[in-house]
């Protein structure tokens, strides 16, 4: 059987597969060197840097362009995992190759930009299928780089993904990308210091639940503002529309006022634009809660913290959260080439195996029955519940107002300005043309 992995990164594991005496080879590959693996009954996977095989021109060959998000060099069991994943596909269809391409999953040199440059100068390096997350999936399918899924996946598979796990791959009620891993936002908080009641804004404040969370967004709205003005009434139309619900706002915004009067919010949250930015201190016990992503609090559990899970404080209505992650995309315009890509894309997405290979690398599967398979406890009811409730990243709306709420939150967090002010303001800038 022959596996070729091309990797973009330096790897050097010492893996093993015991299935009768344990045999331990090593990994090694350089920048895009190719990766051959060999499996030979019994099934003892090596990994060697190798150069590819002549093949016979009427042999299929795969090119799949993996992010190495989802394949951490540092996790030996993600690494044989994986690789026993694909090889086993592989020997399902005679002769067929499949060369997998490690790449960068995001910002400069990322997946979209290779697809840009490749697209334009190089087509015939394009991948047959890869994965992106949801502004990426946008921009391909805003280009012409990936090809409608729509009508071609089945059912079996469709029927069993958290709604907005779909949702995440269509765009104009068309589907481009399928669901593989995913990630939520949630609070990560000390069960020894803090009781985990953070569901209502009407708890927290009562139980002086103190948390940390990212303040000092950048750009647009924060994920957390964001799923809070909408549980107090707010819609999406009216973001898009740049006409906010101001009685929506005053009520989020009521709520930081008294949070940070009560010290159960610091001022500290405006330095923060993202998770990673206090993950750290989190880890380091600076902080009791903070708001952070399902796979940094996963990563926080396999380290030996000790952590629990609830959901990010709103006004009323049920746990929400954004959901958001990798969705397996089809770039080749071949029909055969299509027909196989899907065919390996239904496999890697079966129940049994993406609940192993999203439980090795921290991620939240795509699929119902996947997320049944997980032994996590209390844990997985929350994620599960958190996905069947679950609104994508906001895409659209009134830049200018979008960026006047959180200037308003600011504001607010920081005292310069009370609450009714702050709406005020936000109005105010509703008005410009």
């Amino acid at each position: 059987m022959r596996l070729v992995l091309p990797f973009m990164t330096v790897i050097a594991l010492s893996m093993c597969v015991a299935c009768g005496p344990a045999v331990a080879q090593s990994v090694a590959a350089t920048t895009e060197a190719t990766i051959e693996l060999t499996v030979t009954p019994p099934p003892t996977l090596t990994m060697a840097e190798a150069t590819p095989e002549a093949t016979s021109s009427t042999s299929p060959t795969l090119h799949v362009w993996w992010p190495d998000a989802l394949s951490p060099t540092s996790n030996q069991k993600a690494t044989l995992t994986l690789a026993d994943n694909v090889d086993t596909f592989r020997a399902t269809i005679p002769d067929l190759s499949i060369e997998m391409r490690l790449k960068k999953a995001q910002d400069s040199g990322g997946i979209i930009d290779t697809l840009e440059t490749a697209y334009a100068v190089a087509p015939d390096a394009l991948p047959d299928i890869t994965l992106l997350r949801r502004s990426d999936l946008l921009a391909a399918v805003d280009a012409g780089y990936i090809q409608p899924m729509q009508g071609q996946v089945t059912s079996a598979v469709l029927g069993d993904l958290y709604p907005a796990a779909l949702d995440l791959g269509r765009v104009d009620g068309t589907l481009y990308g399928l669901a593989y891993a995913l990630d939520v936002e949630q609070i990560a908080y000390r069960p020894v210091v803090l009781n985990g009641n953070f569901a209502r804004f009407a708890d927290v404040l009562k139980d002086k639940q103190k948390f940390v969370f990212p303040a000092g967004v950048t750009e647009g709205l924060s994920d957390a503002f964001f799923l809070q003005y909408l549980s107090a009434g707010g819609t999406i139309n009216e973001l898009a529309q740049g006409l906010p619900n101001s009685t929506a706002l005053l009520t989020v915004l009521n709520f930081y006022k008294q949070a940070v009067d009560a010290g159960i919010i610091d001022r500290s949250v405006l330095d923060y634009a993202q998770p990673e930015d206090y993950l750290f201190q989190l880890a380091q016990g600076k902080f009791d809660a903070g708001l952070i992503t399902s796979t940094q609090y996963l990563n926080l559990l396999s380290s030996g913290q000790s952590f629990e899970a609830a959901p990010i404080p709103l006004a009323n209505g049920e746990p929400s959260t954004v959901v958001n992650g990798w969705m397996w995309v089809v770039v080749t315009k071949d029909k055969d080439k299509q027909a196989l890509a899907l065919r390996f894309i239904e496999w890697m997405s079966d129940a049994n195996r993406l609940a192993t290979y999203s439980r090795v690398i921290n991620m939240l599967p795509a699929r119902r029955a996947a997320m049944r398979s997980w032994d996590t406890g209390a844990y997985t009811e929350l994620a599960s519940r958190l996905l069947a409730n679950a609104n994508l990243p906001l895409s659209t709306g009134d830049s200018g107002i979008l960026r006047a709420m959180e200037n308003a939150l600011a504001a607010v967090i920081s005292g310069q300005r009370t609450p009714e002010e702050a709406v005020s303001d936000v109005v105010e800038q509703g008005k410009k043309p």
